[in-house]
């Protein structure tokens, strides 16, 4: 389930379909730590708490389960995945490929300028602003945020898909397997190394950049294992 107090926010700025709703309920309920690995969707808790029908829900669950996010078992019911060791690391490496890959785009373009980089820098300033007392979902949207704007600048809308579904998957198993809050050093480290990576990016130094994405992802599997 969901709390009422992200429901309610989430009402709030509802411009989207109830089917885009719903799934955007359940992505927040697992993001926030609210629903554990291997924990059942309660499906009857679920449509009456987001006012929906079922066949809007089951539909949502569809598309959960298209990103690897569920996982349905016949006659038992949908849970929240699994994620093994191996699959996030896999997850992981990918996506940091990916990454690597559309930075190399970007130079290509030879038009970046740093009015394209501005939302960058204004997602890293609001990662500096994150305190210990901040919860790890702050922490995965700014963390999404910024990489997601980082694969949009290459223009290249079916490397964004990819990295997008994996993306998903790896936030989500990051959110339900880590704490939910984080240290003051984490806060800090956590920014410095977006904000290494967008410096890179915007000196068109592409050997740079690519070492930083990566060093970025090996951090990133290491606190997985912590």
């Amino acid at each position: 389930m969901i709390s009422d107090s992200k429901l309610a926010e989430m009402d709030k700025n509802r411009r989207t379909t109830q089917l885009d709703f719903a799934v955007e309920a359940l992505r927040t309920a697992i993001l926030s730590g609210e629903m554990k690995m291997g924990e059942r969707v309660n499906e009857v808790a679920f449509t009456n708490q987001l006012n929906i029908s079922r066949t809007t829900f089951r539909e949502a669950l569809r598309h959960m389960e298209e990103a690897g996010l569920l996982i349905r078992e016949p006659f038992r019911g949908t849970f929240v995945r699994k994620f093994e060791e191996r699959e996030i690391k896999e997850i992981n490496d990918l996506q940091g490929a990916l990454e690597c890959h559309a930075v190399e785009l970007i130079f290509e373009k030879k038009k970046n300028t740093e009015k394209d980089m501005e939302l960058l820098y204004e997602i890293v300033s609001r990662m500096e602003e994150i305190t210990p007392q901040s919860q790890l979902i702050e922490r995965n949207e700014l963390h999404i945020d910024f990489h997601r704007h980082l694969v949009l600048l290459s223009d290249n809308q079916l490397l964004y898909k990819v990295w997008n579904d994996l993306s998903q998957q790896f936030n989500v198993a990051m959110a339900v397997s880590q704490g939910i809050y984080l240290t003051s050093g984490e806060s800090a480290n956590f920014a410095k190394a977006h904000r290494d990576i967008a410096d890179a990016v915007l000196s068109g130094d592409y050997e740079m950049a690519r070492k930083r994405i990566r060093k970025h992802v090996t951090n990133a599997e290491n606190q997985e294992r912590e």
